[in-house]
């Protein structure tokens, strides 16, 4: 039986929720000297790259389910070019030799494969020029986290900081996460994130 697409959105913000109280726990922690601030930078770096691969594995389980009709969309729109009875079946026509696949940068792999696999390319495609740089962004973060090159800390320097006024520890992708994107009702840049990827989630499933 097919759970709604809403099942999954719930799943997924949930498991965004538990990452953030663990955000809170350390910032708690640091308040009261149990932790310096070299921990709790590696906390926000950590919890990006985990939400980060949650997102991934959250699209594949969507175009993955979609396909064999164990997720049921919102939209009569979705219309898969093609169907399978198991979702073995349905990642060995996807996956082809590979063991895994990757959906970020979301234009370069996600939008492509969908125009392939799904009439339309929906519900792939019903994201705006806005959410695709959201989504660019987010890639950016996480690869000046996992690979801090020069090529990688350069764009991260370029795309996300451009003139924003931070400091010079703000200005390093942990820092950038920690810092103050808005201080009524006050929200770091780690949480801004998270919610615009929600925002981008929610619109996949309507």
């Amino acid at each position: 039986m097919a759970n709604d697409v809403s099942f999954y959105l719930g799943k997924f913000i949930s498991h965004l929720n538990n990452l953030d109280k663990t955000r809170r726990k350390m910032e708690a922690l640091l308040i009261r000297d149990v932790i310096v601030r070299r921990d709790i930078e590696q906390v926000y770096e950590g919890l990006f790259m985990s939400s980060i691969t949650s997102l991934e594995n959250w699209i594949e389980n969507l175009f993955i389910g979609l396909m064999v009709g164990r997720i049921k969309h919102y939209s009569s729109l979705v219309v898969p070019r093609v169907s399978f009875n198991s979702d073995r079946i349905a990642r060995e026509v996807t996956f082809g030799e590979r063991n895994y696949l990757d959906w970020l940068p979301y234009q370069k792999y996600t939008l492509k494969r969908a125009k392939a696999f799904f009439r339309n390319g929906l519900p792939f495609t019903n994201l705006d020029k806005k959410d695709l740089k959201q989504l660019d962004n987010l890639c950016i973060v996480r690869n000046a986290i996992a690979h801090k090159s020069l090529y990688s800390l350069s764009l991260f320097e370029k795309e996300i900081i451009g003139s924003i006024p931070l400091t010079q520890q703000e200005r390093k992708p942990a820092g950038y996460l920690r810092s103050v994107f808005r201080i009524t009702p006050t929200q770091t840049r780690y949480e801004n994130l998270i919610t615009e990827m929600v925002s981008i989630v929610k619109k996949l499933c309507s």
